[in-house]
């Protein structure tokens, strides 16, 4: 049965919360401790791997706990409800930690709130991702669900990046660039605070009659969590999509790291101009997701998640090679922001139709695992994978944050005080990024399930 636009937009908003917690990490977190407040890449690094590390072994037991619950509000409901004013509350303190601290101070402060903010996102997340693979066992209709949270995460990006930069960050004469202001940065953490418990909540109520449908206790064998890893991934398709992120979060982890000084430093962007581009990527997201759908009915789910690791892979970087090479049109012509525009928008519909393949394609696979061997683990499934490609994503960050103090990068700088050749072994530090990117279309090539009565496709 199909399900309706109101489920499936309440659910989706409860994308809000996660998309606000990750582009609020990947564009300000880690730009604010290092240029802004002066914390060694280093630091920075190991202290959002650290951060990493953590949210991606709480990820499994997440996914177990709540596999397992048993209440009258369902499996899934308690935890996400439980998780929004933890969330809030340690995202605050994370963007407002006490002046004058010294490095080691900010290492710690950093370190510890990223981790309770991870740990957070984690209860409602985890739960949040098993419950959309609950919502319907459709074939078809399962993108249609990931197509409406990937919308409403666009939304949250949007309302991050288009209205908090320049927003929050306005270009003074007392700063070279708005985002070296540290006053915006308390505005991040109040605003951010209040969208994310928000749209917890209206997820948890819109979706509340759906909280117990589908539980089916016959179903959920008592397996230890180290089974549960034997048993899933002797899955040839799940080992595709683990490994497939894998490589992906990688290259995630050091452009999120990179991004934010790329485009201060690098293109040489006001916050405005930042913003204005950041649309590029977001209108991009939403034509991947309504692209999703009829490609998969087309050429099915593979070719379409191999094809948009490529193009994705390619669009994050030919500008930058363009740009070194001396080929890009200079920041003064006409074609400079259009070019930009159009890669980023380019790159921003592959993300969106990489992003919707990959959720639709976990949940076939949870759904294959659940005929095959009577266990609903849809939680455990997704946990297992976020597992990998935060523990990437941490390795990632890691890279990044070494690189920047290796090439000698340095802190707290306005963009005109920096040499050009750090700023050129700024750019190629950030191309290391598409080598993993590339990788992972190879490896999602190995993904085994196919649309139903439909013979196999050729890549």
């Amino acid at each position: 049965m199909a399900l309706s636009r109101t489920t499936k937009l309440t659910y989706g908003l409860g994308q809000i919360a996660e998309t606000t917690k990750s582009t609020g990490f990947n564009i300000f977190l880690f730009f604010f401790f290092t240029q802004v407040l002066g914390l060694s890449g280093t630091l920075a690094g190991l202290a959002v791997m650290i951060a990493l590390v953590f949210d991606a072994v709480t990820d499994p037991l997440a996914g177990y706990l709540s596999d397992r619950s048993r209440s009258r509000f369902g499996r899934r409901h308690p935890f996400m409800l439980a998780a929004a004013l933890p969330l809030a509350l340690t995202w605050y303190l994370l963007f407002t930690p006490p002046a004058g601290l010294d490095q080691t101070g900010l290492f710690f402060w950093l370190t510890g709130f990223a981790v309770l903010v991870r740990g957070a996102i984690t209860l409602y997340y985890v739960p949040y991702l098993g419950l959309g693979a609950e919502l319907t066992t459709d074939y078809h209709e399962r993108t249609s669900v990931a197509a409406w949270r990937g919308f409403c995460g666009v939304c949250g990006a949007a309302m991050v990046v288009l209205l908090g930069v320049p927003l929050f960050f306005p270009e003074t004469a007392a700063f070279e660039n708005g985002l070296l202001n540290p006053a915006g940065y308390p505005l991040v953490a109040i605003s951010g605070a209040v969208l994310m418990a928000i749209s917890i909540v209206i997820s948890v109520w819109g979706t509340r009659a759906n909280a117990r449908m589908t539980v089916k206790p016959r179903h959920q064998a008592a397996l230890g969590i180290l089974k549960n890893l034997r048993q899933i991934w002797g899955n040839s398709s799940f080992r595709a999509l683990f490994l497939g992120t894998l490589l992906v979060s990688v290259s995630i982890g050091i452009t999120q790291t990179l991004n934010m000084h790329l485009n201060v430093y690098f293109w040489g962007l006001t916050s405005n101009n930042i913003a204005l581009l950041g649309a590029g990527v977001l209108l991009g997201w939403p034509a991947g997701i309504l692209l999703a759908r009829p490609l998969h009915r087309r050429f099915d789910k593979k070719p379409s998640i191999v094809g948009a690791a490529l193009v994705a892979a390619l669009a994050s970087n030919i500008a930058v090679v363009l740009e070194l090479l001396g080929l890009f049109p200079p920041a003064q012509s006409a074609l400079f922001v259009p070019s930009i525009l159009l890669l980023l928008f380019i790159g921003g519909a592959a993300s969106g139709l990489a992003m919707i393949s990959g959720a639709s394609m976990m949940a076939d696979v949870a759904q294959q695992h659940a005929d095959a061997s009577g266990q609903q683990q849809e939680g455990f499934f997704f946990s297992a994978i976020s597992f990998t490609g935060k523990m990437a994503a941490a390795a990632g960050y890691l890279v990044a944050g070494v690189g920047l103090d290796l090439i000698g990068f340095p802190a707290q700088a306005s963009p005109s005080s920096v040499a050009s050749e750090q700023i050129n072994h700024l750019a190629l530090l950030s191309l290391s990024a598409g080598l993993f990117a590339f990788a992972s279309a190879g490896t999602y090539s190995r993904y085994q399930l196919r649309q139903p009565n439909s013979p196999a496709l050729a890549l």
